[in-house]
């Protein structure tokens, strides 16, 4: 695995660069959906909020987040109890269930006891408490608020995964290249420098308007234009290119499988292939070297792509008949 120490980049603008390092963190933000739209809009972001939103997906994370850890002292010394949710296995069509627990800690076996059931109507999208029970060491109560609060809040505002998804998108739009070392690392190649300005600007816009504690910033710097980086920047995009070539071959096969028909599916999926060939020819003109190692499995994934398009064909033919 690379190592931070293993990569050379100048903090100030040179001749000769290849591109530059992104470092974000979006740690623990909340941000109001509205105001978060709003810069986007205001950045001409093309995606500007999260595809998927969902009342639902906002019981679950505040539920998740109801996590304690108490201690109580008696005559036998100290007892320590953690409270938190977990899944229930009775879901239906109509409810979603999940249980608040205390777990007393012991030596051997640790003990549980359900204290209430928090519920969400999926057809109301409304969540509430039932079957709550009294303990002398836990306010039950108090815990069904907090999560009825959190609940509440969410619903009016995006969480980290809400945000990464708008900036993984971006990333995607500068054909960003993830560094293999812990965090979010990328390399941006030199042609897209323009858009990153205006990400790490987002960035910053964005983190002035976080309701949580949590460290929303970004920084950049310029890549030398050296031998050593370029063949460092060529071992990176090997393993991305090859990850994202067996990742799509999966989905590929997936819908061939299961007899995918969809004229927009199938579509989508070959663009997103067209779309890992210029992303080859253009790492080919920043790093200065032909990056054919993988053609064989970009072929085989080809193959594939086409495979399926005919099948769909076929089906469409069989109809008109």
């Amino acid at each position: 695995m690379s190592k931070m120490e293993n990569f050379i980049a100048v903090q100030d603008k040179t001749e000769g660069i290849i591109g530059k390092f992104l470092y974000y963190s979006t740690s623990n933000i909340l941000i109001k959906r509205d105001k978060f739209i709003e810069i986007g809009q205001s950045f001409g972001l093309p995606k500007f909020k999260p595809a998927k939103e969902s009342k639902s997906g906002a019981y679950r994370n505040a539920t998740t987040a109801i996590k304690d850890r108490i201690q109580v002292k008696d005559g036998g010394g100290t007892q320590v109890y953690r409270v938190y949710c977990r899944d229930n296995k009775k879901e239906d069509a109509v409810h979603i269930y999940r249980e608040l627990v205390k777990e007393t800690m012991n030596s051997r076996t640790n003990d549980y006891k359900k204290l209430a059931n928090i519920i969400f109507d999926k057809e109301t999208e409304t969540m509430y408490c039932e079957n709550e029970v009294y303990d002398p060491d836990v306010d039950v109560r108090e815990y069904c608020r907090r999560a009825m609060e959190l609940h509440d809040r969410l619903c009016t505002c995006y969480t980290t995964d809400h945000v990464e998804s708008v900036i993984q998108d971006q990333l995607d739009r500068m054909q960003a290249n993830k560094i293999s070392i812990h965090g979010n690392l990328y390399f941006i190649p030199n042609p897209y420098l323009p858009l990153l300005n205006i990400l790490e600007d987002y960035i910053e816009a964005i983190s002035r308007h976080n309701l949580n504690d949590g460290l929303v910033m970004s920084n950049s710097m310029f890549v030398v234009d050296d031998e050593r980086q370029r063949q460092k920047m060529t071992d990176e995009f090997y393993a991305n290119y090859k990850r994202d070539i067996e990742f799509y071959q999966q989905r590929i096969q997936h819908f061939i499988d299961n007899g995918c028909n969809s004229d927009v599916v199938i579509s989508r999926w070959i663009q997103k292939i067209q779309g890992l060939q210029k992303k080859k020819k253009m790492y080919e003109e920043v790093l200065k070297r032909q990056l054919d190692a993988l053609n064989s499995d970009y072929a085989m994934l080809q193959m594939q792509s086409e495979e399926l398009r005919v099948r769909n064909l076929k089906g469409q033919t069989k109809l008109c008949a």
